[in-house]
């Protein structure tokens, strides 16, 4: 009688896990995980009107873009979903836009309006359109950049109509701006209390320069880069581009915070009149991947007629994707995880480099959706 009890049992036991075992089958069957369910997920092609069209911004998340628009003598900001296809307008401001910019948490927006001449106002505002900082500056010309180590600090650059300038630093939170001492106009923030700039000669022309980093506390000053045709600071990690020789081969170096060359990739620049083209890239942070186009031929940029490869770059392992063989030379702004670009002159297009399909945004007048 024992010995039923227990064969029981055992039987009861085994049809459980087997039940179980079918059951989760079945739920993985029918549940794919997160990722699978973005892979599936479709964008929305020519959702948007050609006609009152000026240019999408950038990428507030991985699903959604800041588009501008001309309205009723108005110029509008909204948040365009691509993947639903709703928009939520959010600001608006007289037709005097100039340009935009979003922070790099993806929450602030600077938008550069010019209402008369020689004088430009900056705005910034959150997400939800509450201005947040607003400046009139004295301006022929203006250049900002955010800071990637503190998103409330930015610096910006007001030129005078003769070139003279005067460099600013904007604290967001605090609502101030002030001038800052630096001896060039053309600065980007390496940490939250040094900035960068190439240290140019101005007694001669040259397509490079040091590249300099000066404490904004003390004025301290250190050479990083002894000659520098361009640099870009990024989170992870800081951009050189520069040559052993006066016409190439171009290095890309990525060098650390404390210094030391992590990966660095060896292109062909093409040359114009007065300096070398650095074709359009960007930087997935957090991921260490660039996306950079590529001459696919050695030349000039005037009378090029060669193609460029968009490729990818791992900055931390070194190691180069070719993504496309073919593709004209325009602007590029990838998603935060990297799967998808804005593409083009007015960021009119989208790249899945996932499945290398290139879809429009735009809808024409007259067309039908």
């Amino acid at each position: 009688m024992i010995n039923n009890k227990k064969v029981s049992v055992l039987i009861w036991f085994l049809l459980s896990i087997l039940w179980l075992s079918a059951c989760q089958s079945e739920e993985t069957q029918t549940s794919p995980p997160e990722k699978e369910k973005f892979e599936k997920k479709e964008m929305v092609a020519e959702g948007l009107t050609s006609d009152i069209f000026v240019e999408n911004i950038g990428w507030l998340s991985d699903s959604e873009i800041l588009t501008v628009q001309n309205e009723d003598s108005q110029t509008s900001f909204y948040i365009y979903n691509l993947y639903n296809g709703s928009k939520m307008k959010i600001y608006e401001i007289p037709s005097s836009y100039v340009s935009a910019s979003i922070s790099p948490d993806k929450e602030k927006i600077l938008i550069h309006s010019a209402p008369v001449s020689y004088s430009a106002q900056v705005t910034i505002i959150g997400r939800d359109g509450e201005v947040l900082f607003q400046e009139d500056v004295p301006s022929y010309e203006l250049t900002h950049s955010w800071n990637k180590f503190d998103d409330n600090a930015l610096l910006m650059t007001s030129f005078s109509e003769d070139w003279s300038f005067q460099v600013f630093q904007i604290d967001v939170e605090k609502g101030i701006m002030e001038p800052l001492d630096v001896e060039q106009p053309f600065v980007q923030w390496q940490s939250d209390s040094s900035v960068l700039f190439q240290d140019w000669n101005t007694e001669e022309v040259s397509v490079s320069a040091p590249l300099v980093s000066q404490n904004i506390l003390d004025g301290g000053k250190d050479t990083l880069v002894d000659s520098s045709v361009h640099f870009n600071q990024f989170k992870d990690s800081l951009l050189s581009i520069s040559s052993r020789e006066e016409e190439g081969p171009f290095t890309y170096q990525f060098i650390t915070s404390s210094g030391e060359i992590q990966t660095e990739f060896s292109v062909d620049l093409l040359s114009r009149y007065s300096d070398w083209l650095i074709p359009y890239y960007d930087m997935i942070d957090g991921k260490g991947h660039m996306i950079t186009f590529k001459a696919n031929e050695p030349g000039s940029f005037d009378t090029y007629t060669g193609t460029f490869s968009l490729v990818k770059w791992d900055t931390v392992s070194g190691k180069e994707t070719v993504l496309f063989e073919d593709l004209p030379l325009e602007p590029i702004q990838c998603t935060p995880n990297g799967e998808i670009c804005l593409y083009g002159n007015q960021l009119e297009k989208v790249i899945d480099l996932t499945t290398t399909n290139i879809i429009q945004l735009l809808k024409e007048e007259g067309a039908d959706m």
